[in-house]
């Protein structure tokens, strides 16, 4: 058995997983930032036991704990070196855990781990080169070329979410401007649209979230384009614009089979694959389209856990 954990910008997810890469048990609680690095690390070691206690298995077999987390990894030591959405620099979180549970624990980027665990469980590894864009809090990527995922020379390649799509864009947290993850990353899209309705907007998308503003999520926004409402319809066109431009600009550039499109925006909206996938056709080179598959991940909320309990 291994033990899978995936840390998000508002959420820790934990799985036991089996040798087929089937999660048995898992558990989520919430990300609370202010506790820092230091309260969060204990928050995932409480969450590990728990998940161990309740799958009724020791720690002693456990044969591995797999940590996919938001951020870039550094080579060799898999310290954090730094994540922007949850605010952490040079956190040696492998080392912590490992020593903790004295297990061998191995630290992945976090959709680097999704799709890792999408290419090995939910492809089946019959396409060697893929491109995965996990949309949530912010906007990840992984990439396998030749069945080899790309880690780049010092481990922190494929940070897809941090290609400047406009240099004088929105203001990313990462502290650039115009990155992809500024224009389609949950967090940013809800914010924009929560500006909106503070400086006065009144339209439908406030009937739609049930006047909750803290509850607002992409969904509510794209039900309110589809509707005809003006502050969503011109944000939500904008994100299926961007997104569309940013998967062309890297079809062009790496020319997968696959462009697996994962995450809460995705998994939370009825037509965006679709929407950015005719934006992607008309910008693309034509060469570059030629056999390519646009498709939602299948593993959903457990792609992240499976890869990180397996990649190595």
């Amino acid at each position: 058995m291994r033990i899978g954990v995936d840390v998000g910008g508002t959420k820790i997810v934990a799985g036991l997983v089996d040798d087929s890469g089937t999660v048995i048990g898992k558990k989520r609680i919430p990300v609370v930032q202010k506790k820092g690095y230091s309260g969060i690390k204990k928050d995932i070691i409480a969450l590990i036991k728990v998940i161990l206690r309740e799958g009724g298995v020791s720690e002693k077999t456990i044969e591995k704990i797999g940590i996919a987390c938001a951020g870039q990894i550094e080579k060799g030591t898999q310290k954090i070196l730094f994540s922007p959405n949850l605010r952490w620099r040079n956190a040696p979180l492998k080392r912590d855990i490992e020593r903790y549970f004295n297990v061998r624990t191995f630290l992945e980027n976090d959709v680097n781990a999704a799709v890792y665990g999408e290419w090995k469980f939910g492809l089946k590894e019959t396409k060697k080169d893929v491109i995965g864009i996990f949309i949530g809090t912010g906007v990840g990527g992984g990439i396998i070329t030749n069945g080899t995922l790309l880690h780049g020379f010092s481990n922190v390649g494929g940070e897809v979410g941090h290609i400047i799509l406009n240099p004088y864009g929105y203001r990313c947290h990462c502290g650039n401007y115009g990155c992809f993850e500024a224009y389609c990353g949950g967090s940013y899209i809800v914010e924009r649209v929560k500006n909106g309705i503070r400086e006065g907007y009144r339209g439908r998308i406030r009937e739609i979230a049930g006047g909750d503003l803290n509850s607002l999520h992409a969904g509510h926004i794209e039900e309110a384009y589809m509707l005809g409402d003006d502050l969503c319809g011109r944000i939500w066109r904008e994100v299926i614009e961007y997104l569309g431009a940013g998967i062309a600009s890297l079809v062009n550039l790496l020319n997968p089979e696959v462009v697996l499109l994962g995450g809460g925006v995705v998994y939370g909206t009825k037509y965006l694959v679709d929407e950015a996938r005719k934006v992607m056709e008309e910008r693309a080179m034509e060469a570059s389209l030629k056999g390519l598959l646009v498709e939602k991940g299948r593993l959903g909320d457990d792609a992240a856990i499976i890869g990180a309990a397996f990649i190595e």
